[in-house]
């Protein structure tokens, strides 16, 4: 039976969690669903940043470096496939997960060593077909499960080591480098280690410091080269907050409903039927905070998506793995185990084929625009990504919100040089523009005004410019 099966202690269990996870996902390799808003921002951003142009410096864009960077990487090594980042991200879902179960064995987190919370884990992030995008927020949900590691050794007095508390921090500090939004995590931090052990003021700075210490690398190699003002008003100053969600609360509350439901009756089966030791009721109430942490850093960023709560995931696999133990009855077990599992895939699959009205994944799709230009270097001045799906990037303006100061401001000398040098690098073919922002640039540099065409909102390069 599956639930015998993994609470043996051996670690050739996570070969079966792997085959398990790759059945769960085979529906969504062999129907995909298709190009996410987030996997396409993905790829423009990776395209840009390889056309040999530097972040933020030459790409305006609010992504947070490590994303940014790892976004380039991905498109270096697999282009436009999605296949290709889809089977990395169930590769890393994996890991996590067996990750996390070995973190909670060697930290003897429960009353058993088992391989149940692998699976659990793997289970979890596969509630909709989107966890296995290769986001930023799956990225750094790895530095994440790292730095809980090392809370826990910080938690258990006799292991207490200056160099935990550092690399905690760095932990930390390296995750808000892949979303900003997880600094929410250092406060926590520092008041959850307040309430177990007794720290100090030396220890708590060491905290701090390990966690700034990748910012102080990033703020000084920016300085180095000069782009420093670049780093501070793209990254720290456009850092956004609150930002409309992808995915209605009802939404997310309908596609989560097995797992919030488990998670309360583990909640009530701990509270009745657990003996845990001193040590092992600390980590109980670690791993409850960690998930209120989660949960508030994922309601104080926005964009809400089901990929955006994988912070999540090591609490609920951790509180349901216990619940589950502690049942008595090892049928009523098995039958709770495989209706977990069964319930939380009928719901992802069910949902990716919309036939649940109310889970609404619409936001979560490129909208896709009237007429587009076919395989052209294009400049899109608005928000518009759709225009992206069939062409190329030119130029660094990635992102609006960012640009709109250099097109709109065009008194101030420094925006309109900014302007020309960004389009003596590449000229895009085509420029879409909304707003109506070109004609004033053009007033600024009449030069290259002579090298476009307008039709509308639509700006296209000349053919006598294309063959110079």
């Amino acid at each position: 039976m599956l639930l015998r099966f993994f609470r043996i202690n051996d670690p050739y269990r996570l070969l079966a969690v792997f085959i398990l996870l790759i059945v769960i996902a085979l529906g969504f390799f062999i129907d995909p669903v298709g190009l996410t808003l987030t996997e396409l921002k993905s790829m423009v951003l990776g395209e840009t940043l390889n056309s040999g142009k530097t972040l933020y410096a030459q790409v305006h864009t609010a992504a947070p470096p490590l994303a940014a960077w790892f976004a380039g990487w991905s498109e270096w090594f697999f282009g436009r496939s999605l296949t290709a980042r889809h089977v990395v991200a169930l590769l890393l879902i994996f890991v996590q997960g067996a990750y996390f179960a070995m973190l909670l064995i060697n930290n003897k987190a429960q009353s058993e060593s088992t391989y149940l919370p692998a699976f659990l884990y793997c289970v979890v992030c596969c509630f909709s077909f989107d966890l296995l995008t290769l986001s930023p927020e799956l990225l750094a949900s790895s530095l994440v499960l790292l730095a809980l590691n090392n809370l826990f050794k910080e938690v258990e007095f006799r292991v207490q080591r200056d160099d935990t508390l550092l690399k905690l921090g760095f932990y930390l500090g390296l995750a808000s480098q892949f979303v900003f939004s997880y600094v929410v995590f250092l406060p926590g931090v520092l008041i959850i280690l307040t309430i177990f052990t007794r720290l100090s003021l030396r220890k708590a700075l060491l905290l701090v410091f390990g966690f700034v210490l990748p910012h102080l690398l990033l703020l000084v190699a920016y300085y180095f080269f000069g782009n420093l003002s670049f780093l501070w008003r793209c990254y720290y100053e456009s850092a956004r907050w609150f930002v409309e969600n992808q995915l209605s609360l009802a939404s997310m509350l309908y596609l989560s409903a097995i797992p919030i439901l488990y998670f309360i009756f583990s909640l009530v089966m701990l509270n009745r039927e657990a003996h845990l030791t001193k040590y092992q009721s600390q980590l109980l109430q670690i791993m409850f905070l960690w998930l209120l942490l989660a949960a508030v850093e994922i309601t104080v960023a926005g964009r809400m998506a089901p990929h955006r709560v994988i912070t999540l995931a090591p609490s609920l696999a951790y509180f349901i793995s216990h619940f589950i133990l502690l049942v008595r009855r090892k049928w009523l077990a098995e039958l709770m185990l495989w209706l977990f599992a069964g319930g939380i895939v009928t719901v992802a699959y069910v949902a990716r084929y919309n036939q649940v009205k109310k889970i609404d994944y619409s936001k979560m799709f490129v909208s896709h625009v009237p007429t587009t230009p076919v395989n052209k270097r294009i400049l899109v001045l608005d928000e518009q990504w759709g225009y992206f799906e069939n062409n190329k990037p030119a130029t660094g303006f990635y992102d609006w919100e960012i640009a709109r100061q250099y097109f709109t401001e065009t008194d101030y000398f420094q925006s309109v040089v900014l302007i020309n040098n960004a389009f003596e690098q590449e000229l895009p073919e085509v420029i879409v523009d909304p707003h109506r922002v070109m004609a004033t640039v053009f007033k600024r540099l009449p030069a290259l005004g002579k090298s476009y065409t307008q039709q509308g909102d639509t700006y296209y390069l000349n053919a006598s410019t294309q063959l110079r």
